[in-house]
């Protein structure tokens, strides 16, 4: 019995060696078989390229591993298209300085579809490991569609081979790995169901093969849907609007957008546009509508324009400062005579009763007063004197009292009392107010002391009304004929007595 196992052992040991003999002796020469053929067998998508015994070529290359991954699709793309069109009314409007109206847009987004296809195929990725010791030289990755369909086809038969796209990543280091993504698109075989992706991944520095192109040949199975997926394309959009309001209007929407749309259809809003400050003249409001597709982001605009007409605006007229210290109750709306003018711890009112005395700030002041009512009052200005209340304005907003007329900057304060009287007294375009009968005077509030000359009669004669040719009457005589009877044609005033006439 013993005998027996120690040759079946024998026999055993001869057969292993001779297999090593024979699968060594294959590999020599070249043979797919034998021990090579064993350890380059595929297994779950991987394989590994073994060295070759090359004794003329040694160890000098390297090894490489590769596995992948195969999924296969069915799309349906639809792909669409988008355009926008923009209405509004009214498309002409007349508005007057001051006076707002109000107009109706309407945007219309309209999809439709630019084209559909379905696509199949195979996509995945094809990750390369460098398990040598130096970087590969002449990475390249050939990818194979195969298929079979038995009865009739039985092998596994090449249908569609392309190139993978290596360029990312053209040489791995030693340990380094990289996956490579494929894609590969066909129309899919009639009654064909299985599917097969065979990778052929090649360097060629590999050892035992330098100079040659050499690597493995991962495999992955796959199949198709049963139906598509389908893919929208530009499926929705979305649309902005911009204005460009005209210089001299305000233009307040009720919507600014953006809207997104996902099929056909409008939005609508209102706009109020207000003329602020144009006379006599005409202007275009330009709005524009951009529609953007929401994968491509093509865009699309239309444009809506409303014609604006501004009639001209009244002049008005201008009041000297003289009349505004005297009529506190024609003030216009928004000015009070009680109101404390900046800083000067005055109102309004008791500034116009403050004689200068050579105080740049009150010649100017008064002036500036005077003007302001005046464009309060409807009266138009023209841009030199809009400049100058401008200008003052700021500086009486830094400035108090106390600047001498004399000096640099209160000359530049007389200049501009200047422009501003000249406006004031209907000498700059916009004439003097006709047929305002002078008023009672209004003497400042109590505590601003009492003005110099009494209100109302800052340019009027010392003398009182109609007797500026009488002689000066005695203590109540005021009821006795000017020229006594017989004496009309003597002088008014004895001679020598001239400069007792009240002026």
């Amino acid at each position: 019995m013993r005998s027996g196992w120690l040759r079946l052992a024998v026999v055993i040991g001869v057969a292993a060696l001779a297999l090593v003999a024979f699968g060594t002796a294959m590999a020599a020469a070249g043979g797919s078989s034998g021990l090579a053929a064993v350890v380059s067998g595929w297994t779950g998508g991987r394989e590994i390229a073994p060295p070759r015994a090359d004794p003329q070529q040694g160890q000098s290359g390297t090894s490489i591993e590769a596995d992948k991954t195969a999924e296969g699709f069915w799309t349906r793309v639809i792909t669409y298209d988008w355009s926008v069109e923009k209405i509004v009314m009214p498309d002409a409007l007349t508005l007057a300085k001051g006076q707002s109206g109000e107009v109706h847009y309407t945007i219309t987004a309209i999809r439709h579809v630019a084209a559909e296809a379905e696509i199949a195929g195979v996509r995945g990725t094809i990750c390369v490991t460098n398990t040598g010791e130096v970087a590969t030289e002449g990475l390249a990755i050939t990818d194979v569609v195969e298929f079979k369909n038995p009865p009739d086809i039985t092998d596994w038969t090449p249908f569609i081979t392309v190139t993978v796209d290596v360029s990312a990543k053209p040489s791995l280091a030693p340990g380094e790995s990289h996956c490579y993504p494929y894609e590969i698109s066909f129309e899919p075989l009639t009654g064909v169901t299985q599917y097969r992706n065979r990778a052929h991944v090649t360097i060629t520095n590999h050892s035992g093969h330098l100079g040659e192109p050499f690597g493995p040949e991962p495999k992955a199975g796959f199949s198709l849907p049963g139906s598509p997926t389908v893919v929208e394309v530009d499926e929705s959009a979305s649309v902005s609007d911009e204005e460009h309001c005209p210089a001299g209007f305000t233009c307040v929407p009720s919507e600014t957008g953006p809207w997104t749309f996902h099929d056909s259809g409008s939005v609508s809003f209102h706009k109020t546009i207000t003329n602020e400050t144009v006379c006599d003249a005409t202007a275009e409001l330009h709005n524009v509508a951009t529609l953007t597709e929401g994968d491509t982001g093509e865009t699309r605009t239309a444009e809506a324009v409303v014609r604006l007409t501004a009639p001209p605006c009244p002049v008005g007229c201008v009041l000297t400062q003289g009349f505004w210290k005297t009529h506190p109750d024609a003030w216009p709306e928004g000015y009070s005579p009680d109101a404390l003018f900046f800083s000067s711890g005055k109102t309004w009112m008791q500034v116009l009763w403050t004689a200068p005395r050579g105080d740049a700030y009150y010649i100017l002041a008064h002036q500036y007063i005077a003007a302001v009512l005046n464009v309060a009052n409807g009266a138009m200005p023209p841009a030199e004197v809009s400049d100058v209340i401008d200008a003052a304005t700021a500086w009486f907003g830094s400035y108090g009292p106390g600047v001498p007329a004399s000096s640099p900057e209160g000359q530049t304060l007389i200049h501009w009392a200047e422009v501003l009287a000249a406006f004031n007294e209907g000498m700059m375009g916009v004439p003097h107010c006709e047929n305002v009968e002078a008023g009672p005077a209004t003497p400042p509030k109590k505590g601003a002391g009492r003005p110099e000359t009494p209100p109302g009669l800052e340019k009027r004669p010392a003398t009182p009304p109609g007797l500026e040719n009488r002689p000066e009457n005695q203590p109540h005589q005021e009821q006795r004929p000017e020229t006594p009877p017989g004496q009309e044609k003597r002088p008014e005033t004895p001679p020598g007595q001239e400069k007792g006439k009240g002026k």
